[in-house]
């Protein structure tokens, strides 16, 4: 490891977020997983209203 950032093809994240609070709706989800779900699409709508994502 040479502390050089890497990038990694993933999907948008807002289709992350909009899947995530999908998830977390789900009356059949876990309900342990459907908090998880819901607070990870908090986390990672917060980092892009915050403009952390790069295009």
């Amino acid at each position: 490891m040479d502390g050089r950032i890497s990038c990694m093809p993933t999907i948008n994240p807002q289709t992350f977020v909009e899947f995530k609070r999908w998830m977390s709706e789900q009356p059949d989800r876990e309900f342990l997983k459907r908090g998880r779900d819901r607070r990870q699409a908090e986390v990672v709508q917060q980092l892009t209203d915050e403009g952390r994502f790069q295009p």
